[in-house]
């Protein structure tokens, strides 16, 4: 189980992944701030670019 907070206005994208799948209580947290990278999301093993979540943002 993970959870995205993105911000709409600028580059950020905090994310909580549980360690503990399915009904466990650690959590880790991440930011991702720069445009240049990419999130990893766990639940879907995928990574995706930042530049793509923000493709239509003025930055």
């Amino acid at each position: 189980c993970e959870y995205l907070l993105v911000s709409q206005a600028e580059p950020y994208i905090e994310q909580y992944h549980n360690l503990d799948r399915p009904s466990g209580d650690r959590w880790q947290w991440q930011v991702y701030d720069r445009v240049e990278g990419a999130i990893v999301l766990h639940s879907l093993n995928i990574e995706l670019p930042m530049a793509e979540i923000y493709r239509r943002i003025s930055l």
